[in-house]
């Protein structure tokens, strides 16, 4: 039984970004550059928020779910290229387009759910709809996630994905080594997708270089490598404050898009506290 040509690419393709714990530093930072008033919405549930923030990642019985993660920028010229319409993208690259990504369209899709969960009043819907949102914002922050080499694939570094997004963060990131930043209101915020994208691709080739530079100390057995606790030491040494800003920013964009989101939605109150 041939597995289907699609299935097989979507395997392929960078769906588990930043791991559980870096999408959860998401949520948390960017909750606590809330404004009080908006920040009452969340009163209470913001573990509720960070225990959904990775739920993208484990649709894979979805098969148009892998490229919602993510936008290779090479088909379109580069990352001065990129079409600001799915119909541009489809007439710039054919029907080829979404397998090349739609991340900032799923932004999009994603903060409208936000805007109408603020308006119905409803904490459950507002609690879920921005531990989704979160989940995108975070994966156009991962440099990894603007490239046709997203695994290293085409440099002989293959796992760097993994290596860089989940395994850095998970050896050595402390939560409270990054500071919160105010979240502000952006009347551009359905826009700001593709700066994001824009400036995580510019990490690339340092984070390439980087990965090559600490592996330099790993052994080789046959075709498999068997990175060192050296190997780890030096690619965090390098990239462990990439990685850290660009949680930072992407609790930021957050935070930016949820208070965006609460003002469109008319500032609606937080629902009152139950009597004790």
């Amino acid at each position: 039984m041939k597995t289907p040509l699609l299935l097989l690419l979507l395997v392929a393709l960078p769906l588990s970004a930043w791991g559980d714990k870096g999408h959860r530093v998401t949520c948390t930072l960017a909750l606590e550059g809330l404004p009080p008033s908006l920040h009452a919405w969340y009163a209470g549930r913001e573990t509720e928020v960070e225990d959904h923030a990775s739920d993208p990642d484990h649709w894979r019985s979805d098969r148009k779910e892998g490229p919602r993660h993510f936008l290779d920028m090479e088909p379109y010229g580069g990352p001065d290229q990129l079409p600001r319409t799915l119909e541009a993208a489809q007439a710039k690259i054919g029907g080829d387009y979404y397998r090349r990504g739609v991340v900032p369209w799923i932004i999009q899709d994603r903060w409208r759910d936000l805007v109408d969960a603020f308006k119905s009043g409803d904490a459950s819907r507002v609690t879920m709809a921005t531990s989704i949102l979160s989940h995108y914002v975070a994966d156009a922050h991962v440099p990894l996630h603007t490239t046709e080499n997203h695994d290293g694939q085409a440099t002989n570094q293959r796992g760097v994905h993994s290596r860089w997004e989940s395994g850095l963060v998970e050896r050595y990131l402390q939560v409270e080594a990054i500071k919160a930043l105010p979240a502000e209101a952006d009347p551009h915020i359905l826009e700001r997708p593709w700066d994001w994208l824009r400036d995580s691709h510019a990490l690339v080739p340092q984070l390439l270089e980087d990965d090559l530079s600490a592996d330099r100390t790993t052994p080789t057995d046959g075709q498999r490598k068997q990175r060192t606790q050296a190997y780890w030491m030096i690619f965090w040494a390098k990239q462990g404050p990439v990685v850290k800003g660009q949680l930072q920013l992407a609790g930021k964009h957050l935070g930016d898009a949820i208070l965006t989101a609460w003002i469109a939605a008319g500032k609606p109150a937080g629902p009152a506290k139950p009597a004790h």
